[in-house]
């Protein structure tokens, strides 16, 4: 009985050691995710301040427009489009990280408890064989559907990414089009 309770003990050292890798992973991301805002924030207050004194300066209200440009509109969604990849790059790492730490963790936790069910097996009394029996039958299914559900996690992520993707692609095809359109506007 003693080694089973220590075996337990080192299970729940081993889950703690893994929470504890996961929490540093994710202050690892928020941080990366924080610096991403503060570089943002910081570029577009200089932008803002830049164009302000520019705007001061001109004599003209006519030329603020000229200000506007597809030019300027185009560097501006280029800005925005390169934000999101640094989000988005960030958070694929995170995501990635996070899947292979929780399928070790869990392939960990699996192994742990077979050992533990083998080892309650072995020590079972004599005649218990078909309780033995049944009970690892059950114990394997309720591994297999927890394998099930960790398979359909993953198709999820993967559809998710797939979904990030799109709707990047679809905002740089959007910034895109609405150049054009504004260049043929400016051109007529």
């Amino acid at each position: 009985m003693y080694q089973a309770n220590e075996k337990l003990v080192q299970a729940h050292h081993k889950s703690m050691e893994s929470v504890h890798a996961l929490s540093q992973l994710a202050f690892e991301n928020n941080q990366s995710l924080a610096q991403i805002h503060y570089d943002a924030t910081k570029e577009m207050l200089a932008m803002v301040q830049e164009k302000s004194a520019e705007i001061l300066k001109l004599k003209d209200p006519k030329e603020i427009m000229t200000m506007f440009s597809a030019h300027a509109l185009q560097e501006a969604s280029a800005g925005v489009v390169a934000y999101q990849a640094k989000v988005n790059s960030v958070l694929r790492k995170s995501h990635h990280e996070l899947v292979e730490m929780t399928d070790s963790a869990i392939e960990h936790a699996k192994e742990r408890l077979n050992d533990l069910v083998d080892e309650a097996s072995a020590k079972a009394p004599t005649g218990s064989e078909a309780f033995t029996a049944s009970f690892k039958a059950v114990f394997e299914a309720a591994l297999q559907g927890f394998d099930q559900v960790r398979s359909s996690v993953h198709t999820a992520y993967a559809n998710l990414e797939k979904s990030a993707d799109s709707a990047l692609n679809s905002n740089e095809h959007v910034v895109q089009t609405a150049t054009k359109a504004r260049k043929a506007i400016a051109a007529s």
